[in-house]
């Protein structure tokens, strides 16, 4: 596992363009989504001493009734923002078959050899995705279940924290669950980067089968993972702390945590992809070619007689 680490980290090292170029993009559409919020909001507060009550500080009272002036509409500013992340999300499925095969390759790619590889390979990650989200769907089912439960018991249970713990089991099983499928699925997708593979389905099971033999590489995901969650923790406690007054800092720190998140997925993605290149190949079959046109227009050569089949040859007349 460790090797396969150290090699992952190299991948990212040496391919950190990527990285780079998504967080770019995400920062982009970012500022779109913002840009209704902005032209919104400065109508409002630009003339109002009602935005002294959110430079100084944060007031949900002066939020609130912020939120129910007619000329403040919360649905138009929210559909910029859900338009922008389907747009990323698009955006990620486009370019993930040209990221899997630089990490397949270890190799810059061209600017044209990389959106060759993401549009040929663009239909089958969206098919897989599409796939995907039965999986996710069993495991928010599963977490809401147990939510559901946790709330009954945090009411009819006899011990008042129960209810608590037991939900807080349901949120863990959840992200077991969801790293199991999102390993499940990247190994889907290296491996159809690899192989060209057109059957998508028939890929799909294999690599499940693929996740169950993958030894320590679920560990790996599980570390990652608490990666994730440790980066994201840290860096909302600092941001949280920050004077309000520091717009600029408090803006430094969550880009530094948002390209920290997509390094975190980018390692993920070059776990699996390094994982499936050291897999052996396997066994080519041979298909079954039939004759071509020249083939069948040459004759077949005549069968070779034994001597022993031929007549024997007339006997000379006798002279009289």
């Amino acid at each position: 596992m460790n090797g396969n680490v150290r090699s992952s980290v190299g991948l990212l090292w040496r391919h950190q363009r990527l990285i780079w170029w998504i967080f770019a993009v995400n920062l982009f559409l970012a500022w779109l989504a913002s840009l209704p919020a902005r032209v919104t909001l400065s109508a409002v507060l630009d003339h109002s001493l009602e935005s002294t009550r959110f430079i100084t500080g944060f007031d949900l009272a002066a939020l609130a009734t912020m939120i129910q002036r007619p000329d403040v509409q919360p649905g138009a500013l929210g559909a910029a923002a859900i338009v922008s992340a389907v747009v990323f999300f698009f955006y990620m499925l486009l370019i993930d078959g040209g990221i899997f095969a630089v990490y397949l390759d270890d190799r810059k790619l061209s600017r044209a050899e990389f959106f060759e590889n993401s549009g040929l390979f663009f239909w089958r990650m969206f098919r897989l995705a599409l796939y995907a989200i039965i999986p996710f769907a069993i495991a928010a089912a599963i977490n809401g279940g147990i939510a559901k439960y946790a709330g009954k018991l945090a009411t009819d249970a006899p011990q008042e924290r129960l209810g608590f713990f037991v939900n807080l089991e349901g949120k863990l099983i959840f992200v077991l669950l969801a790293l199991f499928v999102r390993l499940w699925f990247d190994l889907a997708q290296a491996s159809i980067v690899k192989d060209n593979e057109r059957k998508v389905l028939r890929t799909v099971w294999r690599s499940l089968k693929l996740v169950f033999h993958s030894g320590k590489l679920y560990v790996t995901y599980l570390g990652i993972g608490l990666y994730i969650a440790l980066v994201f923790g840290v860096g909302i406690a600092i941001w949280v702390y920050l004077p309000h007054r520091a717009t600029f800092l408090s803006f430094l720190v969550l880009e530094l945590v948002t390209i920290k998140l997509i390094t975190a997925r980018m390692w993920m993605k070059a776990v699996s992809a390094r994982w499936i290149s050291l897999l052996p190949p396997a066994i080519a079959m041979v298909p079954f070619l039939p004759p071509s046109h020249e083939t069948l227009a040459t004759p077949a050569p005549a069968p070779e007689v034994e001597p022993t089949d031929l007549p024997a040859p007339p006997e000379p007349p006798v002279p009289e």
